[in-house]
């Protein structure tokens, strides 16, 4: 029998909803939809055809998914951006980064595709989206750079700001703290502990933290 410890992230969590739908008294089947049609790719192509079809009915034309793509980075960029740029206006230093880290929450969980979009280094040719990317990245090494936070420090801090924020919202959304406390308290903390493990990394990342 195949351990938990073996079984790729998508099973795990479709044993996981399988498990809390037992718990509910509901199956996914009594809606019309598998769980593993859910974590599977095949659920993301199914999101994709289904913008392409609502753009449609405004241009009359067929676009590849490749567009859409293109299409919803292009929105997530600007949309967090301008979410970023108001949460950080009037603070600086590790004050802008905290609320910055807040809005980047806030974001994910108000729009959590365009968020996944905005949060993931784009793999593309196209100079328009990797132009979105990087306005986005100078923003937030400009900031760490006001934590006395530089260059190979930055980026380690920035991915792992990422990698915070996509993976506590994952378990925000799905609920799948066991204890029933405060999310945004748990965060709270989760930043204080990101910004006070900024002084850790090398290089003049070591200013005081307040």
């Amino acid at each position: 029998m195949m351990s938990l410890q073996s079984r790729s992230p998508d099973k795990l969590l479709a044993v996981q909803m399988e498990s809390r739908a037992e718990t509910d008294g509901t199956t996914s089947s009594q809606e019309g939809y598998s769980v593993e049609e859910i974590v599977s790719n095949s659920w993301d192509r199914r999101l994709a055809d289904e913008l392409i079809a609502e753009l449609e009915a405004y241009t009359g034309e067929r676009r590849s998914v490749r567009e859409m793509r293109k299409f919803l980075a292009l929105k997530a960029y600007r949309g967090l951006l301008d979410r970023l740029h108001s949460a950080r206006r009037g603070k600086t230093s590790h004050q802008a980064l905290r609320s910055v880290a807040y809005a980047m929450r806030e974001f994910a969980i108000e729009r959590p595709v365009l968020a996944a979009a905005a949060l993931r280094t784009p793999a593309t040719d196209c100079r328009e989206w990797n132009e979105a990317h990087a306005r986005l990245d100078d923003f937030m090494l400009n900031l760490l750079a006001e934590c006395r936070i530089h260059g190979k420090a930055a980026n380690t801090a920035l991915c792992t700001l990422k990698s915070l924020v996509r993976g506590f919202v994952l378990h925000e959304v799905l609920n799948s703290f066991l204890t029933a406390f405060s999310y945004a308290d748990v965060y709270d903390g989760a930043i204080d502990i990101f910004i006070a493990g900024t002084s850790a990394l090398p290089g003049d990342s070591d200013a005081d933290v307040r």
